[in-house]
């Protein structure tokens, strides 16, 4: 018996038609001429570590992420570009001039980047900006890169006005792929910032907390928001 099953739709075939003839002239899985990823134009930093850690005896690949360490960590937390998930916050209360420590390929919207390697503000640092010039200092998924990083710190809070405001973006505690040694980051995180331990550290470096989320948010980070001085000595600009 003929059933409508049959029927091809000419409409379908021939967008099925067209896209096997596109896949057997461009690169890609399954052809000949597969392209690497990383050779791809404006690749996300996770294509140029993803063979590896497809190899890595402590990961499984999962659809859209890893497993690691019995937890699933999806692929947006490793593709780069963290801060995007807090410039919307950030932006309340980064106004004026200010930098963006560690800016990379996403620097702060209106900052001026900062960073030693890579992106607009390659080869600027701190040191080219005056004590007390700045209105804010903005700086994400940076501070664990830094062994000295409480002199680091205290560099960028010196660059502040008084009443300026600092930022901070940082990978929460409980983000296993983010802890020093994981495949993810290798040697390239010293330590694990924690929301205490950098509460404490700015206010004794003399700035005061307006804005505290100690996540973990989506990106698995937490955030704190900080103002120079005391409310008093802005109130009296002293």
């Amino acid at each position: 018996m003929f059933q409508l099953r049959h029927l091809v739709h000419p409409i379908r075939s021939a967008k099925a038609l067209g896209l096997r003839l596109c896949s057997e002239r461009i690169p890609g899985p399954g052809n000949s001429a597969q392209q690497p990823l990383e050779s791809l134009p404006n690749v996300p930093d996770l294509f140029f570590q993803y063979r590896a850690l497809l190899d890595h005896p402590e990961l499984t690949r999962r659809p859209g992420g890893w497993i690691y360490q019995n937890a699933f960590y999806p692929d947006y937390l490793t593709v780069g570009g963290a801060a995007h998930a807090i410039f919307p916050e950030a932006l309340k209360h980064c106004r004026g001039n200010g930098i963006d420590v560690g800016a990379g390929l996403w620097p702060l919207p209106g900052a001026t980047p900062v960073d030693l390697w890579r992106g607009l503000g390659t080869n600027r640092c701190v040191a080219d900006f005056e004590k007390g010039s700045l209105d804010y200092v903005f700086s994400s998924h940076c501070l664990e890169h830094i062994e000295a990083w409480q002199e680091i710190l205290k560099d960028w809070i010196d660059r502040m006005r008084l009443g300026g405001m600092i930022f901070l973006y940082l990978p929460h505690p409980n983000c296993a792929i983010w802890h020093p040694g994981s495949p993810f980051v290798g040697d390239g995180h010293k330590w694990i910032p924690t929301p205490p331990v950098i509460q404490q550290a700015v206010e004794e470096m003399g700035c005061h907390i307006t804005h505290l989320n100690t996540g973990p948010d989506a990106m698995h980070s937490f955030f704190i928001c900080a103002q120079k001085g005391t409310e008093e000595s802005i109130r009296t600009n002293v």
